[in-house]
């Protein structure tokens, strides 16, 4: 193994460290990198003959383009400072030998991730794992490239995920997404009684505290881009100069947002749960009950995506217009949420609109999504004539709505 180059990012403040391996050194770390991750895309079957293309090549000894790894994010302060100092030296810098120190204990920890090069790596581990001994050894013996990325915040690595997969097999944003936080929101951490259900034990997320893994992606995403509504992949990629919170979060490592969030939005439902009185839709009170109610219960309401990105890319907007100053100054409002009138006519009223957008909408949900980002609008801007009134800001919304979908 020789590293061969030490190149600084300033775009997304990491350094990106050039590797010649052969490959049965990079199948010592691979296979683990590949599998231990069940949010990982599968072998991509459409693409069978560009891949056994690249099977018959690499047997022919073909250079293939350096696949793209980075380390995770185990290596903490140490790693952290390294990087940092690499950055301020630039070309002077010369402790080089301490981050390549890193990336070997990262191999053998199995502590990477792959940004660039996954059916690569699946092609040749399906090769590998073919081959006769005599065959095999001539193969595992041919140099590849490597670029392992060190010191990128989850935000870092995203930035570069979306640029280096343009073009190739589409990969949402969102998947994107799921992928880098698989385990950054851990139930024993998360306080205040919330459990997240990821994919593998997800049932309805029904009671309180309790949201879906894939929906706090949703909020998540919905404040990573400011609007409600999911984007095609295309569409993301022709609006990377906007997003602003991965210019904004290369520089602010640590940063925590997809917790801060979750935990704020938790922290809003129940405020609401409680002024309520556990309120639940009772249709023989309703003169025209609603045949399928959006929801029944303030947590069934509030659980699910609509309600959840509406909030998300409110957040993003009111802070992006300097409406509050950062997140944490939202969650400092939420306390003085009141109902002006009695919650079950403001319910009653919420589910008689989502109701009504539901009967006329050709996008059902993407409608709600961008009513209840209204609706946050107009409960958490400052100066609104509905501000923190969980009884008028529901109409009010309704009035936004129509100006602007009517």
């Amino acid at each position: 193994m020789k590293f061969y180059s030490h190149l600084i990012d300033r775009k997304i403040m990491g350094v990106n460290i050039g590797v010649e391996m052969t490959i049965g050194e990079y199948l010592r770390f691979a296979p683990e990198v590949i599998h231990k991750n069940e949010y990982q895309r599968k072998k991509v079957k459409s693409a069978g003959k560009t891949y056994d293309l690249l099977r018959k090549d690499l047997l022919n000894g073909c250079i293939m383009p350096p696949i793209i790894l980075a380390l995770t994010d185990s290596y903490g302060r140490e790693l952290d400072d390294l990087v940092k100092e690499a950055i301020q030296a630039g070309p002077a810098y010369d402790k080089w030998e301490a981050l390549d120190a890193i990336v070997e204990r990262a191999m053998a920890d199995n502590e990477l991730l792959i940004l660039d090069g996954l059916q690569r790596s699946l092609t040749i581990e399906g090769i590998s794992a073919n081959r006769v001994a005599d065959e095999n050894l001539a193969f595992i013996n041919q140099i590849i490239r490597v670029e392992i990325y060190a010191g990128l915040s989850k935000a870092g690595i995203l930035y570069r995920m979306l640029t280096l997969n343009t073009g190739q097999t589409p990969m949402s944003f969102r998947h994107q997404l799921e992928i880098l936080y698989y385990d950054y929101i851990d139930n024993s951490d998360l306080p205040n009684g919330i459990t997240v259900l990821k994919e593998v034990e997800e049932k309805r997320a029904r009671g309180a505290g309790r949201y879906k893994y894939t929906d706090v992606i949703d909020m998540f995403y919905a404040f990573s881009t400011g609007t409600p509504m999911p984007y095609d992949r295309q569409a993301l990629v022709g609006e990377l100069r906007e997003m602003d919170f991965l210019e904004r979060y290369s520089y602010s490592p640590g940063a925590d947002d997809m917790r801060t969030l979750l935990l704020m939005y938790h922290d809003f439902v129940s405020r609401v749960d409680e002024l309520s009185g556990a309120w639940a839709y009772q249709p023989e009170d309703d003169g025209d009950a609603i045949t399928r109610p959006f929801g029944a219960s303030v947590s069934s309401i509030f659980a699910r995506p609509q309600a959840m990105s509406g909030f998300g890319a409110e957040c993003k907007r009111l802070v992006s217009n300097g409406a509050y100053a950062q997140l944490e100054d939202i969650a400092a409002v939420l306390p003085g949420l009141e109902f002006s009138g009695e919650p079950t006519v403001a319910f009653d009223q919420l589910l008689t609109i989502l109701n009504e957008i539901a009967q006329r909408a050709k996008k059902i949900g993407d409608a709600q999504r961008a009513y209840f980002q209204f609706a946050m609008r107009a409960l958490l801007l400052p100066g609104s004539d509905t501000y923190l009134d969980l009884s008028m800001c529901w109409l009010k919304a309704q009035t936004d709505y129509e100006m602007m979908y009517a």
